[in-house]
Parts: C-alpha cells; sequence; structure tokens
C-alpha cells in the first residue's frame, strides 16, 4: 500500500512539473510574440520616419534644382543685359555671345548634373538605411525566438512515470520477498 502510494505521488509531481513546463513554455512564446509584435510596430514607424526625411530632401533637391535654373537665366540676362548696353556684340573683340552663352550654360548644366549625381547617392542612402531597419528588425525578432524552449515532452513524462512505476515495483516485490525470507528463518 504504501508503495501504491509512492508511485501515485511520483506521478502526480511529474504531471505537475509537466504542467508547469508547459505554462513557462506558453509564457515565454507569448512573451516573444509580445516583442515581435513591438519590433514590427518600430520597424514600421523607422520606415515612415524615413520616408519623412526622403520627402524633406526630394523638396529641398527640387528647390536647389529650380535655383540653379534661375541662376542659369539671370546670368544669360545679365550677359545680355553688359553687352546691350556696351552697344550690342557687333564688332566686339574676344568671345561671341553665343560662345558666352554657352559657357553660362555649361557651368549651370554642370552643377545640375552634379545636383543628380548628388540625389542618387541621396537615393541610394535611403535605400541602405531602408535595408537596415528591415535587418534590424529580422535581427532582433530572431533574438526573441531564439532562447524559447519547446515546452515538455509529453512522451518524456510518460517514459518517467513508467518508469516510476517499474521501479515500485521491483522495490515492492524485493521488499515482499525480504519480508518472506526473514518470516521463513
Amino acid at each position: 500500500m504504501l508503495y501504491a502510494a509512492q508511485f501515485l505521488m511520483s506521478t502526480a509531481t511529474t504531471a505537475y512539473e509537466h504542467n508547469l513546463a508547459q505554462v513557462k513554455a506558453d509564457r515565454e512564446r507569448a512573451d516573444a510574440y509580445r516583442q515581435v509584435a513591438s519590433n514590427n510596430r518600430s520597424n514600421f514607424n523607422g520606415h515612415l520616419n524615413l520616408n519623412q526625411q526622403q520627402i524633406l530632401e526630394l523638396k529641398k533637391f527640387g528647390l536647389d534644382r529650380f535655383e540653379l535654373q534661375k541662376k542659369i537665366r539671370r546670368e544669360h540676362a545679365k550677359d545680355a543685359a553688359m553687352r546691350g548696353s556696351s552697344g550690342g556684340t557687333f564688332g566686339q573683340v574676344g568671345g561671341s555671345f553665343r560662345a558666352a552663352q554657352q559657357n553660362i550654360e555649361r557651368y549651370g548644366f554642370n552643377a545640375l548634373v552634379r545636383k543628380d549625381r548628388n540625389l542618387q547617392v541621396l537615393k541610394d542612402d535611403f535605400n541602405r538605411r531602408h535595408e537596415n531597419v528591415d535587418a534590424n528588425t529580422i535581427s532582433q525578432n530572431n533574438a526573441a525566438f531564439s532562447d524559447l524552449s519547446i515546452g515538455p515532452s509529453f512522451l518524456g513524462s510518460a517514459l518517467s512515470i513508467a518508469g516510476t512505476g517499474i521501479q515500485t515495483a521491483i522495490s515492492s516485490k524485493q521488499d515482499t520477498e525480504g519480508t518472506r525470507k526473514r518470516a521463513v528463518k
């Protein structure tokens, strides 16, 4: 009778430990899902922030480009006015009016090309920053799931109970045989 009580107590303890381990694994999994949701919200906000910065940079680029084009027109007008005030371009020694206009355009368009190249570098930078935000989120999500336990094994618990039962049966049999031998003497 005492061995049966010991077996029941051991079985109850194993079942209790199995349930505790399952509750712990469920709690860890729920915490990991909450952390991943938080990481994903942070990722979304990071992309929104980068998009806002990119919009501001593009507006700035548009204004800078407009200012350069305005400066080219201003230089054209200034050169034409200077030439007009000195009696026009007829008989002038040196560069022709057309050459002066082309020179102004060349410097202006070179500045516009540099602006366009800078814009492409800026776009590439924003793309890399977006990729970095994603990579950081993936890394954080992997970290959230890396230490999770899979929970207790039902088979392991069943084998533990079976082993306890076998051990209890062996102990009971040995005790019974030992008692009989002493009674026979």
